[in-house]
């Protein structure tokens, strides 16, 4: 179900959606009108009533919610049996390790899904969505002529209502979801492999299909370690690192030999919330957005090997598998973004440094990032780059192999490294570890060092 393990889903990846008539919404309505008393609200689908549905729906304009459930106008109905459980992020968190792992993060969302265990799954839902934002769910229970009604509000209320229907009433809830049953059956969600354009009033950008938000993210874990980073932003959880999307921007102020391509992946809130305190002694005031993995360079199409916007002097880098892309400038870090463009945390990232042993992956560094400008390029060929992408990725596998990089000895790193961050690990200006720390915590550094921050004195 999953083809990408580091990129969130679309919801519509989770489940069989069936698209259901209006009829369906009709059905529902008349069923209502029995439940409501039996679940201690008469009101329920009557107007001006102060235990009204719309009120659990839509606080501002109840009647006019309840009348549209009543009318069928302005709702979509879907049909759907389960095998993911939406769960908070916070709430995932909560839960025990092996059910994390259940988890996948859902695109655009502060959501996780939860995969359900064999026997929780089959769960048959009625799905109403207003087009205020309020949202009912009617799910079906074992027991025959039980109704479990789930309401989410326009501001994010939730409220639940029970209720078991009599023996001649229990009919209409059957009839309900076989009506439900009978909708169109909707596409499955094929997650995007072309980039696409996306316009906007201030400006453009592309979006990068779902195969290059992998590698980005794959890159960020399997090189940068950025896993034992985010996990260390709490002090009890162990986070998976997802790419939310990955997005790629030209920015075209100032002079042209200071054009730039800009290549974002940013990390699901699932993959942790705020990261300066970490090496910050005060934390950002402005509201939290997200981080983001970021690769800038160069970016521009090389023209006889030579960069048109770089002087002559100026030898070009460019990546031996998607030639033809400066990557002059080239620069990674791990950025927390926070509201009113304001920036916090920054975490350089260099595979440069020939005291680590990371130099190994600057050809995959160059790939990833030259692959990036390519998709931008007018009609790019997506399925021959996703295939020498797919080339790069597994010799990165070869690499990681041969420089023993996929040992048990890097995984003990990982966690050395989160219990050092967790703990307000710093660096000193010679680049070791300030303070007293186990002689094997010195071993990380050729690993793990770009994620401790340097002590000022």
């Amino acid at each position: 179900m999953v083809p990408f393990p580091h990129v969130a889903v679309e919801r519509s990846q989770l489940d069989g959606i069936v698209k259901c008539s209006p009829a369906t919404i009709q059905l529902l309505a008349s069923l209502l009108e029995t439940f409501g008393p039996l679940a201690e609200h008469p009101g329920l689908m009557q107007p001006h009533s102060i235990d009204s549905i719309g009120h659990y729906l839509d606080e501002l304009n109840p009647d006019g919610c309840r009348e549209r459930l009543a009318t069928a106008f302005g709702v979509q109905a879907t049909y759907s049996v389960s095998a993911y459980d939406l769960l908070t992020c916070e709430t995932a968190d909560k839960l025990p390790t092996a059910q994390r792992r259940q988890c996948t993060a859902v695109r655009g969302t502060n959501e996780m899904a939860r995969r359900l265990e064999p026997h929780e799954r089959g769960c048959v839902e009625i799905k109403l969505s207003f087009s205020s934002g309020g949202t009912l769910v009617v799910r079906k229970h074992h027991e025959a002529g039980r109704v479990i009604l789930l309401l989410t509000s326009v501001n994010k209320k939730r409220k639940a209502l029970e209720a078991t229907l009599p023996p001649n009433d229990a009919p209409m809830l059957a009839t309900l979801f076989e009506e439900a049953a009978r909708g169109q059956r909707q596409a499955a969600f094929v997650p995007r492999v072309s980039t696409r354009l996306v316009e906007l009033p201030t400006g453009s950008y592309w979006w990068l299909p779902a195969w290059y938000a992998e590698a980005m993210a794959l890159l960020a874990q399997d090189i940068f370690r950025m896993h034992a980073f985010v996990s260390a932003i709490s002090p009890n959880v162990s986070r998976a690192l997802y790419v939310d999307r990955a997005t790629a921007h030209r920015l075209e102020r100032g002079d042209v030999y200071q054009h730039r391509t800009l290549i974002k992946g940013v990390l699901h809130r699932a993959s942790g919330a705020c990261a300066c305190h970490l090496h910050r002694d005060a934390v950002t005031a402005d509201k939290f957005q997200h981080l983001e993995f970021r690769i800038e360079f160069c970016g521009c199409a090389l023209a006889n090997g030579k960069c048109p916007t770089h002087s002559k002097e100026e030898q070009p880098w460019q990546s031996t598998r998607f030639p033809g892309i400066c990557l002059l400038g080239l620069k990674l870090e791990l950025r927390c973004a926070h509201a009113e463009g304001k920036a916090g945390l920054r975490v350089p990232l260099d595979v440069r440094n020939e005291k680590m042993q990371l130099a190994f992956a600057k050809e995959i560094v160059h790939d990833i990032a030259s692959c990036g400008a390519h998709l931008i390029r007018p009609s790019p060929s997506c399925s021959e780059l996703r295939i020498d992408m797919d080339a790069s990725l597994a010799r990165l596998t070869d690499l990681r192999l041969e420089h023993s990089h996929m040992t048990e000895q890097i995984l003990q790193r990982d966690v050395l490294a989160v219990d050092l961050l967790r703990r307000g690990g710093v660096l000193n200006r010679a680049g070791r570890f300030a303070g007293s720390v186990r002689a094997e915590c010195q071993a990380i550094l050729k690993t793990h060092k770009h994620l401790f921050r340097v002590k000022s004195s």
